[in-house]
């Protein structure tokens, strides 16, 4: 497909301070689509790029040079640096190639060991959070381990690997020249670093139904839990659900919550599963639709709010009563 084309215009404006007798200098800066190409169909990472990015391609006025400019207002606004966009799956593997680190049958493996292990944790959909567990992880390897976790360290690694591959470089002196150190640094780490203790558990706010003592959030081999805090005294424990406020469609009696599937991929089913089975990979919305008064799931893809019933689309929650209401969709067979 083609290249997309975009005219970019800068423009500079002089002002005078007539009190203070001083010239000041502005920058605008604007562009607009010349011709969209292929991003009419296709932009990658569209949902990574800040607000304020977006907003700044908007296209300025016509001028022309000598043109005087009348001062509508001067605001005085303070404004910091943004931190960087959190890492979503897509990112983070570009970021990993970038690099030099792992290779393609790798970048799955470490997104699903760093969520199954509790280092990070999807947010808004996408976003993958470092979660305390993940801050104590990293601390502790930065400080005890700072080679190990140096990207040039781990890109040095892969490129010695790939010379054993090809026969350019025998394995044993490699793993030699790497391991010999390690030890001595893994040992000196298990010498000094001591105990950490771990995150504190996240209380619920229920009373476990056996003893009566506070249950609280923990975190386990394959995710969180809900368990009680008198344990090992007392072992009651079960799966941790997220909810979302709706009610399944299908049986009307139980909620839609958050799971995981095999693929570590988020889907919502009923939390009545498996007498009900009623499950969608978008997140639900409790408003419902105002056209047929079905269910109605968030589509950050198109940014927009589709009913799973009759295909309504609804752009805000703000324009929700302002949305027209139509026939519902035939039913298909």
């Amino acid at each position: 497909m083609a290249s997309a084309v975009m005219d970019s215009t800068s423009v500079d404006i002089q002002a005078l301070d007539k009190d203070k007798g001083t010239n000041y200098l502005f920058r605008a800066t604007g562009s607009t689509v010349k011709f969209p190409g292929f991003t009419a169909v296709y932009t990658e990472g569209k949902d990574e790029v800040p607000e304020e990015e977006e907003e700044g391609q908007r296209a300025l006025p016509p001028l022309t040079t000598g043109d005087l400019l009348e001062l509508m207002a001067l605001l005085p606004e303070q404004h910091f640096t943004q931190p960087p966009p959190r890492y979503t799956e897509a990112t983070l593997i570009r970021a990993l190639e970038e690099q030099g680190i792992g290779r393609p049958s790798t970048y799955a493996p470490i997104l699903s060991t760093i969520q199954e292990r509790g280092y990070v944790e999807r947010a808004q959909g996408r976003k993958l959070l470092p979660t305390e567990l993940g801050f104590i992880v990293n601390d502790q390897l930065v400080k005890h381990f700072p080679e190990i976790v140096d990207l040039g360290f781990t890109a040095q690694m892969e490129a010695d690997l790939d010379r054993i591959a090809s026969g350019e470089a025998q394995w044993v002196p490699v793993l030699r020249e790497f391991y010999q150190p390690f030890k001595a640094t893994l040992d000196q780490a298990e010498a000094q670093m001591g105990d950490i203790e771990p995150p504190k558990p996240e209380p619920t706010g229920e009373l476990c139904e056996k003893c009566g003592k506070p249950m609280v959030i923990k975190r386990g081999r394959f995710g969180r839990f809900i368990a009680c805090s008198g344990f090992p005294a007392c072992r009651n424990s079960r799966s941790f659900t997220v909810g979302t406020g709706v009610k399944c469609p299908q049986c009307k009696e139980g909620e839609l919550v958050e799971k995981l599937s095999r693929r570590k991929r988020v889907f919502y089913s009923c939390s009545r599963y498996p007498e009900c089975k009623y499950a969608l990979w978008n997140r639900p919305v409790p408003q419902p639709c105002p056209a047929c008064g079905g269910l109605v799931a968030s589509f950050p893809a198109k940014k927009a709010y589709v009913c799973t019933a009759c295909g309504n689309v609804i752009e805000t929650l703000e324009a929700w009563e302002a949305v027209p209401a139509r026939e519902p969709a035939p039913a298909q067979v």
